[in-house]
């Protein structure tokens, strides 16, 4: 049997255990517990797992070999007919990051963007591994090596939110978008996505994705809020082996 997985060298290296994904997310409840018997002869610590419906909750005779974690409802939103947007106010000044490496605002702002994360979630992960992979992102996103631009908004010269643009898929692509708890309900967070619209837009972008968590029900809104539609919804899985 053709087993549809890949060891994840980034994460397994960055966690401290091996981690793998099944790739098919079409794999019948039958043939996901064949695959998943056969994963634990190879001594996996954590397979991720994405699928269109929530198939493993009736899996027979799996719960003898993992611990099976529903982590995220993974939703990805969609504007598929961008333009440059003019008509929209805010209180402050958004701005190119133009630091190699975020300030500690920026950062922190990222660990709370991550609240609803698989990762804060799944405590098995741990709190420190959580921070630590959200103060990589913002890192790695400043320093343009998983963003294409970090743009800030600024009030009286401090940052009160940001949000990280990139490409996938030939998509503009938004990563973590984040506003500050004493800032919200502002429209800030509209703010930065209708001047984040307009960066795309520029760049000659016909459409945008952002994933989120389901259970954000904030940033759901938002999007929705945006002209964004709900594309996709994935349930994701944590099996951790016992």
């Amino acid at each position: 049997m053709s087993i549809p997985y890949e060891i994840l060298k980034w994460d397994s290296n960055f966690f401290g255990f091996t981690v793998c994904r099944i790739n098919d997310p079409n794999l019948s409840s039958d043939k996901l517990a064949e695959v998943l018997k056969l994963l634990h002869s190879l001594e996996i610590d954590l397979i991720y797992y994405a699928s269109k419906e929530n198939k493993l909750k009736d899996l027979e005779g799996i719960s003898a070999f993992y611990d099976i974690k529903l982590v995220d409802k993974k939703t990805t939103f969609a504007k598929n007919k961008i333009n440059s947007i003019s008509n929209f106010n805010h209180s402050g000044i958004i701005s190119e990051y133009k630091e190699n490496y975020p300030e500690k605002k920026l950062i922190q702002l990222a660990i709370e963007s991550g609240v609803y994360s698989r990762f804060n979630l799944d405590k098995r992960i741990g709190s420190k591994k959580y921070q630590d992979l959200y103060s990589l992102w913002i890192i790695d996103s400043v320093s343009k090596k998983i963003a294409k631009e970090v743009l800030v908004f600024r009030v009286e010269n401090k940052i009160a939110g940001f949000v990280t643009l990139g490409e996938k898929n030939k998509r503009g692509d938004i990563g973590i978008i984040a506003v500050d708890s004493f800032c919200r309900g502002k429209g800030i967070g509209k703010s930065l996505m209708f001047t984040a619209e307009n960066w795309f837009n520029e760049k000659q972008y016909t459409s945008i994705q952002v994933v989120t968590q389901g259970e954000n029900i904030q940033a759901c809104r938002l999007y929705e809020s945006c002209g964004y539609i709900i594309e996709k919804v994935e349930y994701f899985y944590h099996i951790w082996k016992k």
